[in-house]
């Protein structure tokens, strides 16, 4: 018999057994209370970089701000982001609009 379908040996031994059979683990969780949400931090994190890749990240700011502001108010109050989430969303818009302007600009200028 080999040690690997051996699950006594020293290399399972210290293993958790992991979750229970038949029950899903919900990933937010192990989130500590009061801590902000990764998702606001992703719509933030996605509003900064428009700044400088303009639409590309501007659009996904947005979308990904809004659901983090759903999933916020669906939590009650147990996480922090709300001022992440609209900073991401509100980035994401003004990335969208200099692009646009920085576009409209370009083209009635330099078609001669």
């Amino acid at each position: 018999m080999s040690m690997f379908n051996d699950p006594n040996t020293a290399a399972f031994r210290d293993l958790s057994p992991g979750p229970h059979a038949g029950v899903d683990t919900d990933p937010d969780d192990h989130v500590a209370p009061g801590s902000l949400d990764s998702r606001a931090r992703n719509a933030l994190t996605l509003g900064l970089l428009s700044l400088v890749l303009g639409v590309v990240t501007g659009v996904p700011a947005i979308w990904v701000g809004r659901k983090a502001l759903l999933h916020l108010h669906a939590a009650g109050g147990a996480l922090r982001g709300r001022w992440a989430a609209w900073t991401g969303i509100a980035l994401g818009c003004l990335s969208i609009v200099t692009t646009l302007a920085l576009w409209t600009y370009l083209h009635t200028h330099w078609t001669t």
